[in-house]
């Protein structure tokens, strides 16, 4: 196929050379000329478009949310669009009212580093990829992603705003609220626990900011959520902590199922 990746950051670099791995023709959009000759130099992309415009056998939107979603506007034509944000309705509301053949995709991969030179061949390889339908062709876009390693699980797209608020933006929220309540606290007291928790609150802002107020609802009520739990265990009863020890041993073993 031929391939167009708009976003060349971590995950669409890391896609754009698991794609031409396979032999894929791969090309890049990106409003970062760095990020382009980054990819490039890498091997990732054959070359760049300079426009958001032609015509391809597929598209995937790899920038930040709100970028996707404009994105959506653009003279492109592909019978397969495919998304990697990690806030779904959005976007897919909005591929639903252009009437494109849409599917809406995050992959749970990634690692602590940022852009191309952060990226990594194979870093889908048994992951879960979600896949939330909106008016594409379902079969090319699983077959895509089982092509990168990956583990497609189905689900609506609200089920996964929900379910990634809990998992994913309720943490960086959790890491900031952290942050604000040790930044007086001398260095030499804060443990190596309060250290790991505070590095996702390290991350760029302005990514979480868009990906936050798309989510706002969903995210809200994952604090009310995590407000309950937190009060729960704070009083130290032996039932809770023993129930999040052994769930938190259950997730932490990292095993990825199989959605329908």
């Amino acid at each position: 196929m031929q391939v167009l990746v708009a976003g060349l950051g971590l995950i669409g670099t890391s896609l754009a050379m698991d794609l031409t791995a396979l032999g894929h023709e791969v090309l890049g959009y990106d409003l970062s000329s760095e990020h382009c000759e980054q990819a490039l130099a890498l091997g990732a992309i054959r070359r760049t478009v300079s426009e958001p415009r032609g015509s391809f056998d597929c598209i995937v939107l790899a920038t930040p949310p709100e970028a996707a979603i404009a994105l959506l506007d653009a003279p492109w034509r592909a019978p397969l669009w495919l998304d990697t944000g990690s806030v779904k309705h959005a976007i897919c509301d909005r591929a639903k009212e252009r009437g494109l053949p849409f599917v809406g995709g995050h992959p749970l991969a990634g690692n602590a580093g940022s852009g191309p030179a952060a990226a990594q061949a194979g870093l889908f390889a048994g992951q879960g990829f979600a896949l939330c339908a909106a008016g594409g062709p379902a079969d090319r876009a699983e077959e895509l992603v089982r092509s990168l390693g990956a583990v497609p699980y189905w689900l609506d797209a609200a089920e996964h705003d929900r379910i990634v608020a809990l998992s994913s933006h309720l943490c960086y929220a959790f890491s900031c609220s952290l942050a604000l309540l040790l930044e007086d606290v001398p260095g030499q007291l804060v443990g190596p626990a309060a250290r790991e928790m505070l590095r996702v609150a390290t991350s760029p802002t302005g990514l979480w900011q868009e990906i936050l107020t798309l989510n706002a609802p969903q995210v809200a009520q994952a604090g009310q959520e995590l407000a309950a739990a937190l009060e729960a265990a704070a009083r130290g009863d032996p039932g809770t902590l023993e129930r999040a020890r052994a769930a938190a041993n259950t997730i932490r073993q990292g095993q990825v199922g199989h959605g329908g």
